[in-house]
């Protein structure tokens, strides 16, 4: 029996594991499809709209009312409700009802009228890191094209001079030319990394649950004598049936992301796969070393969720890496899913050449340097199982 006749031994070995067991063919199927139709099905939209906001006017003027006005003409925005104080609207802000508090001062309109430039305050909940990005937009959007407005009025009003008067109000005009999401959607800027992030988590944990399972049932010995007495064919052996699972799964969801929705891929898709493939191997010897570390089903997946959990917080997408202290950088860095993430927004966004992109593969090849300590753990007890 060669190398490769052992190896393809214990892939059928685990194949059987598989078959009879609905808990492993449960991670395998109806487990990630739930999860990530979940994922997809939340952020789907990919704008947010209609945002609740509440409102305190303690000016209730015809000024007031047209700026009341100019936000729920906004899509980003719908005023849910009107409060006779502060303290009330902040009483919802902080149990979640609404994202925000706009407070009309009192006299607005009379200290409009008179030039003096009155503030109109909003209050954010910041907890909400993404939505109040979204909200500062859209008051920023509203309130500066009211201020505008209200400017050319005055001018045009002195001048009678249309043109003048635009050119009064906007000196300078700027066009801002975004790249890369270039449609500000959420579901491609946020959908497209956690997809990959939760993937990591399943290839992970399904790979710890498949050793726990065996050694639960005592299956070890099998699992070695398919092999024919191999432990690395074994090891590897069990590894395939999985990788050609979470490929499928990996590559299907980038595909949905970036073929089914209407976003271009732009680079190789090869180089894509190699990263995949990598990343999933990587993450199957962690969850090998992760059971090694104590041989305790409940200790290895208490390893692997902790390990994994921060996945989709700590690749740098949603919070700048350069923002982040330094336990927050090293865990980064010690995910090897945040390296594969920037390998595919490099490929999907603007196709980088793969001499580019060498440092992230060259972190994921670091991870491999675990194979060795990984398989004298396994091959020191192995004695005991034949």
């Amino acid at each position: 029996m060669n190398y490769l006749q052992k190896v393809m031994g214990a892939a059928q070995e685990e194949l059987s594991a598989i078959r009879e067991s609905w808990y492993m063919l449960g991670f395998l199927s109806w487990v990630p499809l739930i999860g990530f139709a979940m994922i997809i099905a939340i952020f789907l939209e990919g704008v947010p709209r209609e945002l609740p906001v509440g409102v305190v006017d303690k000016d209730h003027s015809q000024f007031s009312r047209m700026q009341l006005s100019r936000l729920e003409s906004s899509a980003t925005l719908q005023i849910r409700d009107y409060y006779d104080s502060v303290a009330d609207a902040a009483h919802d802000l902080s149990g979640g009802d609404i994202y925000a508090i706009v407070i009309i001062p009192e006299h607005f309109e009379q200290r409009v009228r008179q030039g003096s430039q009155p503030a109109i305050t909003v209050m954010l909940n910041t907890q909400f890191i993404l939505m109040s990005k979204v909200l500062k937009s859209a008051f920023s959007s509203v309130f500066m094209e009211s201020a505008a407005t209200i400017d050319y009025v005055t001018t045009l009003a002195e001048d009678e001079r249309p043109e003048l008067a635009k050119s009064a109000v906007m000196p300078i005009r700027l066009q801002i030319t975004p790249f890369f999401n270039t449609y500000n959607n959420y579901f491609l800027f946020l959908v497209s990394a956690m997809l990959p992030a939760f993937w990591s988590i399943l290839v992970m944990i399904t790979m710890v649950i498949s050793i726990g399972e065996m050694f639960k049932n005592g299956r070890e010995k099998r699992w070695l004598e398919s092999a024919g007495g191999s432990l690395s064919a074994a090891m590897l052996g069990k590894m395939l049936p999985y990788v050609a699972v979470q490929m499928l799964w990996g590559l299907g969801l980038v595909y949905f992301v970036y073929g089914v929705m209407p976003w271009p891929f732009a680079g190789s898709w090869l180089i894509l796969a190699a990263a995949m493939l990598l990343t999933i191997i990587i993450y199957q010897l962690l969850a090998y070393g992760f059971y090694a570390i104590e041989y305790k089903y409940d200790a290895a997946l208490s390893f692997t969720a902790v390990f994994t959990a921060p996945a989709f917080a700590a690749m740098g997408i949603t919070f700048p890496l350069m923002n982040m202290g330094d336990i927050a950088v090293a865990w980064h860095d010690l995910l090897p899913i945040s390296h594969y993430i920037h390998i595919q927004i490099s490929q999907a966004n603007y196709g980088a050449p793969l001499e580019s992109i060498g440092s992230s593969f060259a972190y994921l090849a670091l991870f491999l340097s675990v194979t060795p300590l990984v398989y004298w753990r396994y091959k020191s007890q192995s004695k005991g199982w034949m």
